[in-house]
């Protein structure tokens, strides 16, 4: 009944799948079956389907890859509502039911049944320099808005950092209160874009300031929109699913089925 008044209202989609409430379902008879039947209405309704798989409802980890499996295997226009990028102990929605911790497995999943998951194998050294490049980018707007110092040893500890448990003690008070004043200096994106180019990060700030654009735009409310790397949309007004039966819809290219596959772990045959 809510999937067709959010039809009838005209909303391009919804988070279904028993998003923050999943425990309620999960501990009645036949409950995970019905976030799968809900699941399925919301895609024949032709409304984005955000299908749930993020917050955490049990403390089997055979239970939850299992509730995830029904809508990894078919497919959902986004699989998980929500994906942690960070450890469990971290997540402030209650612990995710995938996080920072699963990544390996994610991988892997995706390797095993050719699914597209979103994720992709990457080398540490290409994470380090990412993160240590996002670390001082970081610093850099502080310093220009005039926030509390973030510290070289700070830029380092986050750079390998597994969790806020590896990372220094800042004041929080002091930060807090900073928090409080750049919202009343209205401080907006443009703002950080800006403070980024000063701080040398020009390509960061780049990206920032298109995303601002964007957000003006609009373009990206369309229905199941994602950005792409060069920050185009693509939905299902321009580039729709079409799914007619097998091998029709969605298929992964050659090139992104090659990134999945190259998990770092694998062992040559050659190589025995």
């Amino acid at each position: 009944r809510c999937l067709f008044i959010t039809k009838a209202a005209g909303s391009q989609g919804t988070q279904n799948g028993s998003i923050s409430c999943v425990g309620v379902p999960a501990a009645v008879p036949s409950g995970i079956r019905a976030i799968l039947a809900e699941n399925l209405i919301a895609t024949m309704l032709d409304l984005e389907c955000a299908s749930g798989s993020d917050q955490t409802f049990t403390h089997s980890d055979l239970r939850r890859v299992a509730r995830t499996l029904m809508q990894f295997v078919p497919g959902t226009d986004f699989i998980c509502s929500g994906y942690s990028a960070v450890p469990n102990y971290d997540n402030m929605f209650a612990g995710s039911n995938w996080d920072a911790e699963d990544y390996d497995d994610w991988n892997i999943l995706q390797r095993d049944l050719k699914i597209e998951g979103g994720l992709q194998p990457v080398l540490e050294d290409d994470v380090v320099a990412i993160r240590r490049k996002a670390a001082r980018a970081l610093q850099g707007v502080f310093r220009e808005l005039g926030l509390p110092e973030i510290t070289d040893a700070e830029v380092e500890a986050a750079t390998y950092a597994h969790g806020s448990k590896d990372m220094p003690k800042r004041n929080m008070v002091e930060d807090m209160k900073a928090a409080e004043e750049m919202m009343k200096r209205n401080v907006t994106g443009l703002d950080v874009a800006v403070a980024l180019s000063k701080a040398g990060f020009d390509d960061v700030a780049n990206a920032v300031f298109t995303l601002v654009k964007s957000r003006t735009a609009g373009d990206y409310l369309h229905t199941s929109a994602i950005f792409d790397e060069n920050f185009h949309v693509v939905s299902a007004v321009n580039y729709p699913n079409g799914y007619a039966g097998p091998q029709t819809g969605y298929q992964i290219s050659d090139e992104r089925w090659d990134q999945i596959r190259s998990i770092r772990h694998a062992i040559s045959p050659e190589s025995i």
